[in-house]
């Protein structure tokens, strides 16, 4: 990955937003809310007119209110697929169930649960493409500390999100 971040360039249509980059997470509970400081490191960045930043908490569902024929999801959570803590994951979503991969979660309903059920919801989000990046939580405990190792990965997520809007742009 490059060390600085890709420039960005605004849309010409203020109104019409084709990415949504949406962090799930726990803040008490460690590294369960590493979605969530991804989110908060996001918002400092000024973004392109075609992307809004959404901080869902523990409940993606609530991702409802910014569903406007969204052409891309990015998600962030931290995930355990057994690797090193702060590990950093690019998962397709339509690959997931065929690959059969299964991403743990202490939400109240799983990120890829409540993806699937959006996706039946809203026919709008049949041909979207919906991205998950996932980080290997080391400890998932009563803290609103984020383990060193998955402190440490925030700045490559930020980077890999850039670099994945950057293909979303409108020209």
């Amino acid at each position: 990955m490059s060390e600085r971040p890709l420039p960005l360039k605004g849309g010409k249509n203020k109104s019409h937003r084709n990415t949504v980059i949406a962090g799930v997470g726990n803040r008490l509970l460690g590294d369960e809310g590493v979605g969530l400081h991804v989110i908060d490191n996001l918002s400092q960045i000024p973004m392109p007119s075609n992307v809004d930043v959404v901080d869902c908490g523990c409940d993606l569902l609530s991702l409802i209110s910014h569903l406007n024929k969204p052409q891309k999801i990015i998600v962030i959570d931290a995930v355990r697929a057994g690797g090193k803590p702060g590990e950093i994951y690019r998962l397709d979503y339509n690959e997931l169930k065929t690959r059969g991969i299964e991403m743990q979660s202490s939400h109240q309903v799983r990120a890829t649960d409540a993806l699937g059920l959006l996706k039946q919801i809203y026919p709008v989000l049949a041909g979207c493409e919906i991205i998950i990046i996932g980080i290997e939580p080391e400890a998932i405990e009563l803290s609103i500390c984020l383990s060193e190792k998955v402190r440490e990965s925030i700045a490559d997520v930020v980077r890999l999100i850039l670099e994945e809007i950057s293909c979303s742009l409108p020209e």
